[in-house]
């Protein structure tokens, strides 16, 4: 006598217990199956698949951020010029003015073995610096728009927010003496605003919608599971 399973049995004589029998072995290969395809859902919404054409890049990010961010890069290069040009009279006004905070607030100054090296090092420093700021956020600014990646636009935002906390500093360390003309100091604020309204215009909402949608973050496929 045959089983289900296609095996012969003496009459009266019951299945082995230990071998599945085909409905056990169907209901585990569907399992199996269950369990792939929850698990390709999960890929695909953590990896959205990208759009093969996001269309045409949103004006505020083709235009209106590239402006602002010219606008700064001009205001930039003319503190740059400015400091170049009168950096022996920069780094002597900043000489001074730290032997000044030496006097009035010994504990809170820069050691006077020190003040020497500090003010001939940082004017010229900190006017590279804007030279690199600004050639990184071109960069970071153009790919964002020419690859649509929301990642690059998101590292574009961080790197203007440090050069805006770094311009106050450097505007009142080159630039703030009676005896340097106000317009580079107005020059330097003047960066600042332009950057933030880059920044801005890469926020405004039909940039967001343009981008691809922000990768999902998940637990499991942070720690893996249990």
């Amino acid at each position: 006598m045959k089983d289900g399973d296609g095996r012969s049995h003496g009459d009266g004589e019951s299945p082995d217990p230990d071998v599945p029998s085909q409905a056990e072995l169907d209901a585990e290969d569907l399992a199996e199956l269950a369990k792939r395809s929850s698990q390709d859902r999960d890929r695909a919404s953590l990896y959205p698949v990208r759009r093969g054409d996001p269309g045409n890049v949103p004006v505020p990010l083709a235009k209106h951020a590239v402006a602002a961010f010219w606008a700064a890069a001009v205001a930039g290069a003319i503190c740059v010029v400015y400091g170049f040009l009168n950096l022996g009279t920069i780094q002597d006004l900043l000489h001074a003015r730290l032997l000044d905070g030496l006097r009035d607030d010994p504990g809170n100054a820069a050691p006077e073995d020190e003040v020497s090296g500090i003010a001939s090092t940082f004017p010229p420093v900190m006017l590279i610096l804007i030279i690199v700021f600004l050639a990184v956020e071109y960069l970071l600014l153009v790919n964002a728009a020419k690859h649509n990646s929301r990642g690059v636009r998101n590292v574009y935002l961080a790197v203007v927010v440090v050069n805006m906390m770094c311009i106050p500093i450097g505007v009142d360390l080159l630039f703030a003496y009676d005896t340097l003309s106000v317009a580079v100091v107005v020059a330097g604020w003047a960066q600042l605003v332009f950057l933030a309204l880059s920044a801005l215009c890469t926020l405004r909402k039909e940039v967001n919608n343009w981008l691809p949608a922000p990768n999902k973050v998940r637990s499991g496929s942070m720690f893996g599971r249990g």
